[in-house]
């Protein structure tokens, strides 16, 4: 008689990454939200199946939705708009949790060993679960840029063509991740940031091929004209930005929330100074984080927590925040994993990343929308999660500085001689 023997745990991942695959596409086709995806959907079939046009107000499914990217995405996202909406949720969903597998895949043979691999990827799943489902069920494209990113953060010293395509491709979609090429300078890339940089003008007027140089040009100009009239209207009214600037913005100012879709939101100013001046105060303390941050990341000994500084600190200084971009948080959450588990971590950095996990779960599952609204604006998230993990990492990393980047890969940093 044959002994039976357990399957291997690699064979037990696997299968938990496909049915987790599985369920996101199901979940998602089933229990159509999709507001973002929503907005992709109906600016694909307007353009190219209805001749209707890309930008400006569409009605499709009965209120006006502003599709807000470059052409470029529209041109990719096209396949999708040929399936039902339905069909067309699951797969997008599916294929950003796809994707996950491969890239923790990647992350844990680099980074984790094998016997601390469960609590390191607790405690990432902890702090980034509860912005995953939300962001799954909106339908945005932000977690599959911020997976793009971080496969080319990962590759970027084995395979610089395909990470530059990569980073270029992102960019060309959404602007946050230029962001990131002065960072790769500084971290001794220069080359990797230019061609990526390079990659980002190329792949932005890579539609041409199939609309022509005048139409790709109009809806540039279209796109540009969009982004500059939303951005002026939006100021003071949209959603509890969870920024530093929303969060300056209603503990400063007055807020007036009449013009929001949900006006019910509690007002918790402390003072009431004039808009302009709260701004301006926000401006000059963004550009010194900038620096600040420029100066943590070129003195980082390891590029994991260089990485790490530089998440954190694009979402501090973002002027608007909705709570599904928490899913950025993907890098710095995967090493707040390595953080915890390792044995020099100081007990306060354990602590306020254990808080900061308990604040991301436990908050969602509260009930009672009044609970909820006043969370927003309280800025629970920018304040219960992003700044301590961001407080955290810092001084993680501080505790091994270096007056330049002396690792040059994607390592884990050296382990002290006992």
């Amino acid at each position: 008689m044959k002994s039976l023997h357990p399957p291997r745990p690699g064979r037990l991942l696997w299968a938990l990454w496909l049915l987790s695959v599985l369920s996101a596409s199901s979940v998602c086709a089933w229990r159509l939200k999709a507001a973002d995806l929503r907005v992709y959907y109906a600016a694909a079939r307007s353009y190219f199946y209805h001749s209707g046009p890309m930008y400006g107000p569409n009605d499709v499914f009965g209120w006006p939705m502003f599709y807000r990217y470059p052409p470029l995405f529209l041109c990719l996202f096209r396949p999708f708009a040929l399936l039902p909406l339905r069909a067309a949720a699951g797969l997008w969903a599916g294929l950003k949790v796809f994707l996950l597998g491969p890239l923790l895949r990647m992350w844990c043979r680099r980074f984790i060993a094998p016997a601390r691999l469960l609590p390191a990827v607790s405690l990432s799943a902890l702090l980034l679960m509860p912005y995953f489902v939300h962001e799954l069920e909106s339908g945005n494209v932000q977690l599959l840029l911020v997976e793009l990113v971080c496969f080319a953060l990962l590759l970027g010293d084995e395979h610089p063509f395909v990470s530059s395509l990569l980073l270029g491709l992102t960019a060309a979609i959404k602007i946050w991740p230029a962001f990131l090429f002065p960072y790769l300078a500084l971290r001794g890339r220069w080359r990797l940031g230019i061609y990526a940089s390079s990659a980002t003008v190329l792949l932005t007027v890579a539609p041409v091929g199939w609309l022509g140089w005048k139409n790709l040009f109009h809806l540039l100009a279209q796109w540009y004209a969009q982004e500059k009239r939303i951005n002026a209207l939006l100021g003071d009214k949209w959603y509890p930005s969870q920024s530093l600037r929303g969060l300056m913005l209603r503990y400063l100012t007055w807020m007036d929330y009449s013009g929001l879709p949900d006006p019910n939101y509690r007002r918790v100013n402390l003072v009431s100074w004039p808009s302009i001046d709260v701004r301006h105060l926000w401006l000059l303390l963004a550009v010194l984080l900038v620096l600040f941050s420029m100066a943590l990341v070129y003195r980082c000994v390891d590029d994991a927590a260089a990485y790490s500084i530089f998440f954190c600190f694009l979402l501090i200084v973002q002027p608007n925040v909705h709570p599904i971009i928490y899913v950025t948080l993907l890098w710095p959450a995967l090493f707040a994993g390595i953080v915890i588990t390792d044995q020099r971590c100081p007990r306060f950095v354990r602590w306020v990343l254990k808080g900061a996990a308990a604040v991301a779960v436990l908050v969602p599952l509260v009930p009672g929308a009044s609970f909820q609204r006043l969370a927003q604006v309280l800025g629970v998230d920018f304040l219960g999660v992003l700044l301590p993990i961001t407080l955290a990492l810092v001084t993680y990393a501080s505790r091994s500085w270096s007056p330049a980047p002396i690792v040059r890969s994607c390592e884990p940093p050296p382990k002290a001689d006992r």
